[in-house]
């Protein structure tokens, strides 16, 4: 019965990515020349009508992930699985539409769809960071304010935690996801959401010094989110609602930068280029919940709290071209009630290096390591329903980011994940696939 309606969603996500396939060759020709390039061929009348409309403060936006993958080798099963993620919306400018200062309004929808390979594994880091709610949905539905020369910002409406928490740089380029946003263990051990699964919320950020960024936000806590059929249009709040506050402090600074420096006169003249020096992103954060969580082995536990530390620094940068360089990242979780957080202890860690071909100065070689502790309450819990006892399970994730334009790319990916569940019964897996996405 339902067959139709799948089988259109995957001849839409199957046309959508051929044409993008088919628009590379002119893409990348038009990248390597610097010139302006219309995407899939776009007439020029239409790109011409999108910059107008963003000229007066209507800013349109399509965000396509999908990602093919396969488990050669490991896992209770070998299968292949396809899925895809794909956001679109608009942000209004109202300051460009009727003079409103520094606000804007945002509202967006996704349409998602495909298989998660990871059910097949099984394991527990989904190996795919593009298979989510499989359906279409209403996403996010704010309004911002910036105050202050945009020191200050805040938000309220229909939004996720994840805008603006414990997330860095390096996790948006990952095809793991586990790590890929956010780490997976805030999802298992509280109500925290990403795309595309809103909930009501109020965030505020104030940037108290170029370096700094302090952060608090509240969330609407509900067993709700990501219910397909709900196509994220519940805006209810229920009694067995509870909240979810946050908070953050953040560090961003830039080690050598420096600005260009002029000394002496005529042929005495010495000039010292700018440097953009290497930057770095460090943060500390923690979570607190009031919502009643079942526990592994009965009764529910109200109060939970969390905690989280991550960074990312550049670590080298070429003198000739600064677009070519090297970082490393890392960080931890920690949430101590064992009786309803399913990975108490998580650690992740990585590198990217951009620029390691010659002539390939945007694209980035990503190697990704990440491992999560199951708490001694889930394992009795599955022990005791005639499960095997996990213990902790491992992912390794490498990756090449080929920028082709921008706006799109293409990422190879191999993945081996150790202990799947956290178990010894289950063989280690090899998970080979590709990534293809664009942004506009």
């Amino acid at each position: 019965m339902h067959f139709p309606f799948a089988f259109c969603k995957a001849a839409i996500s199957t046309a959508f990515l051929a044409v993008l396939l088919s628009s590379f060759p002119a893409l990348a020709a038009a990248n390597s020349d610097h010139e302006k390039y219309s995407f899939a061929g776009l007439p020029n009348w239409l790109e011409s009508e999108i910059q107008k409309a963003g000229s007066y403060g209507v800013l349109p936006f399509v965000n396509y992930c999908g990602i093919f993958q396969g488990n050669p080798i490991g896992g209770q099963t070998q299968a292949v699985a396809y899925s895809q993620e794909m956001l679109f919306g608009v942000t209004l400018d109202m300051e460009k539409l009727v003079g409103w200062r520094g606000a804007s309004f945002r509202i967006s929808g996704s349409e998602n769809t495909g298989t998660n390979l990871s059910q097949s594994i099984p394991n527990t880091f989904n190996v795919s960071q593009s298979y989510v709610t499989p359906t279409v949905l209403l996403y996010q539905l704010y309004y911002a304010q910036k105050l202050l020369d945009d020191k200050v910002e805040f938000r309220l409406g229909r939004m996720t935690s994840s805008d603006w928490f414990a997330s860095m740089p390096a996790f948006g380029m990952q095809v793991q996801g586990g790590i890929d946003g956010n780490p997976t263990s805030l999802f298992l051990n509280s109500k925290f959401t990403s795309s595309p699964n809103a909930t009501w919320g109020a965030a505020a950020k104030v940037r108290p010094t170029e370096e700094t960024i302090a952060k608090a936000g509240v969330f609407q806590a509900t067993s709700q989110t990501g219910v397909v059929a709900n196509h994220g249009l519940n805006f209810s709040f229920r009694g067995q609602d509870g909240v979810l506050a946050f908070g953050e402090f953040d560090w961003e600074p830039a080690f050598g930068k420096r600005a260009a420096e002029v000394s002496g006169k005529g042929a005495g003249k010495n000039v010292v280029a700018a440097s953009p020096g290497l930057p770095g992103i460090y943060k500390v954060g923690g979570y607190f919940s009031n919502y009643a969580y079942e526990g592994f082995m009965g009764g529910y536990q109200q109060y939970t709290y969390g905690m989280y530390w991550m960074a990312q620094q550049m670590v080298w940068r070429s003198e000739k071209n600064p677009d070519i360089n090297f970082s490393v990242w890392g960080g931890a979780t920690y949430s101590p009630q064992y009786q309803v957080a399913q990975m108490p202890v998580m650690g992740f860690g990585g590198t990217i290096f951009q620029g390691l071909l010659p002539g390939r100065t945007q694209d980035q070689f990503l190697c990704t390591w990440m491992t999560g502790g199951f708490s001694s309450s889930y394992a009795d819990a599955q022990e005791l329903a005639g499960q095997p006892r996990p213990t902790a399970e491992t992912a390794l994730d490498f990756s090449y980011v080929i920028n082709l334009t921008p706006n799109v790319f293409v990422q190879p990916d191999i993945q081996y994940i150790i202990q799947p569940n956290g178990v010894g019964t289950t063989q280690n897996a090899l998970v080979l696939g590709v990534q293809v996405g664009c942004n506009f």
